[in-house]
């Protein structure tokens, strides 16, 4: 990927630096299939809601102060043990359900593919993240975080211009809807859709009609050729 694109979404704004500057561990996933030389699926982009962190690391990361989070120098972001699992290259378990439905429409359709995020692009929309407390891990995003979220995410859009994106999250979807109509922004050729998350009990209820049923329908409809 061409980091000095990336590295210009949001410099001067809130986030000074650069979004991407200032937060390189939570570039997008472009994987190898997402630009499809055959052209036998369009560009498709997945967005989750958030990562997640708890009290074992607040002492290592102010996750919990939005200000410091996005403007403060001497911040403490993502501390090296999270670098991983913040990684939107993802692999979590959660996740193969999206994958496994992917790869159902593929072969369904007769087309060749790669296992897993390889015919994709992932990325989550909130940059900071969500609090577990052990009960819940809900976002609850103020406004600096859908400032943030909203300009990265269009940045991302402008760079990778994809055809498809897919929210995994209602919170998200919704959220950057709202961004979108603040900013009246309009990306021509580009369809917006959302699921239900994999995690949530909404992915199976209603025979998947907002899960799993729904993400296949989209994928038929709008990825594949």
């Amino acid at each position: 990927m061409n980091t000095e694109q990336l590295n210009r979404i949001g410099q001067g704004g809130i986030v000074q630096e650069g979004i991407f500057v200032r937060f390189p561990d939570l570039v997008p996933a472009v994987r190898e299939h997402y630009w499809r030389e055959d052209g036998k699926h369009s560009k498709l982009l997945l967005i989750g809601e958030s990562n997640y962190f708890d009290k074992h690391d607040m002492p290592y990361s102010d996750f919990t102060d939005a200000e410091k989070w996005y403007q403060g120098k001497d911040a403490k972001l993502i501390p090296d043990y999270r670098k991983t699992a913040v990684n939107n290259d993802i692999g979590y378990k959660t996740f193969t359900k999206v994958f496994n439905i992917m790869g159902k429409v593929l072969r369904d359709c007769n087309i060749d593919y790669s296992e897993g995020l390889a015919e994709a692009a992932f990325y989550n929309y909130f940059l900071r993240p969500a609090y577990n407390n052990g009960r819940n891990k809900g976002f609850k995003p103020l406004p600096i975080d859908r400032q943030v979220s909203g300009e990265a995410l269009s940045g991302i859009i402008e760079y990778i211009r994809p055809n498809l994106v897919i929210f995994l999250s209602k919170l998200a979807y919704v959220e950057y809807e709202n961004y979108k109509r603040l900013e009246g922004l309009i990306f021509e050729d580009v369809v917006f859709e959302h699921v239900s998350h994999p995690a949530s009990p909404w992915w199976n209820r209603w025979n998947g009609s907002l899960g799993k049923v729904k993400l296949e329908s989209l994928l038929r409809q709008y990825w594949v050729k």
